[in-house]
């Protein structure tokens, strides 16, 4: 009998959710080396997006489509920006993990580990139940817990972890704003309305 060989000991969702939210050292890291956590990551997210639309129930679909591919595309970020950071000596306070990490981008989880760890990070979005208050602590809390995923997965130090978060979400705002400019210039010059910029 293989008892015991490729036993992780895998925690239910709800024991995750749990240490996520009381910041267990080393949860991040556990979600992402378990392969099997990726449904267990989905449903967290999706109970955590339900609950925080719970009062515009019709754009939960909507919620749920963008927010995964929001989630999608920070973690690539993410993950890319702690790489570079992570290139230098070790740093101290990293994520309390139990054996020494030589801070190498190699010994980071592949994308989907750091995907799994970064939504369930985002069950505090779940606050969101609590109209405007809820959703204003939900972010923050969820925020926390982004940065202490990222510091935890690639080992570098928390304020090196804030600044790859930081930039992280500064890239895509600015090119989002910079895409709304052009395309108002672009619809201004269509209608004939760019002599309204034009001072005289």
């Amino acid at each position: 009998m293989n008892e015991g060989i490729e036993q992780p000991s895998a925690r239910s969702a709800w024991d995750r959710v749990k240490a996520v939210l009381r910041f267990e050292p080393g949860i991040f890291m556990e979600i992402a080396q378990d392969n099997s956590a990726t449904g267990q990551a989905c449903v967290v997210f999706g109970v955590a997006v339900l609950l925080s639309c719970l009062w515009t129930f019709p754009i939960v679909p909507i919620a749920w489509l963008f927010g995964f591919l929001g989630i999608a595309i920070m973690t690539g970020l993410f993950m890319l920006l702690a790489r570079m950071f992570a290139g230098g000596p070790p740093s101290e306070g990293v994520a309390e993990s139990h054996e020494p990490r030589e801070d190498r981008p190699d010994d980071m989880p592949p994308y989907s580990g750091w995907l799994r760890a970064i939504l369930f990070a985002s069950v505090p979005v779940a606050f969101g139940v609590v109209p405007l208050v809820g959703t204003f602590i939900g972010a923050i809390f969820s925020l926390i817990l982004e940065i202490v995923a990222i510091r935890e997965l690639s080992g570098i130090s928390t304020g090196a972890a804030v600044m790859a978060w930081i930039i992280a979400v500064l890239v895509p705002g600015i090119l989002i704003i910079a895409s709304i400019m052009l395309f108002g210039f672009w619809m201004l010059g269509i209608f004939g309305l760019n002599e309204l910029l034009r001072w005289h």
